[in-house]
């Protein structure tokens, strides 16, 4: 199993914000363990929607589907599963 999420939360809030005093930072681990413990919550992981948009701004600079796929960091299958999406902006 990976790294404790809370863990994770902490040590970054840490590398931006350096000078935070331990009682702060114990009040804030404290508070996220007792409002999002437990099983109950679910963070989604980011959408495919920036990659599936880099691969349509590359295939329309004229790059080839190759280079595209390579240039946005995914496999062959998920690179011709992301062209099958319709991306609607809001």
């Amino acid at each position: 199993m990976g790294e404790d999420i809370i863990a994770a939360f902490i040590r970054r809030l840490l590398e931006d914000v350096p000078n935070t005093s331990p009682e702060t930072v114990q009040r804030i681990e404290n508070g996220l363990r007792r409002d999002f413990g437990g099983s109950s919550h679910y963070a989604k992981r980011a959408p495919a929607e920036g990659k599936v948009l880099r691969l349509g701004n590359a295939l329309a600079a004229g790059v080839s589907l190759g280079a595209a796929i390579s240039e946005i960091g995914c496999t062959k299958q998920h690179a011709y599963r992301l062209l099958r999406r319709r991306w609607r902006r809001k």
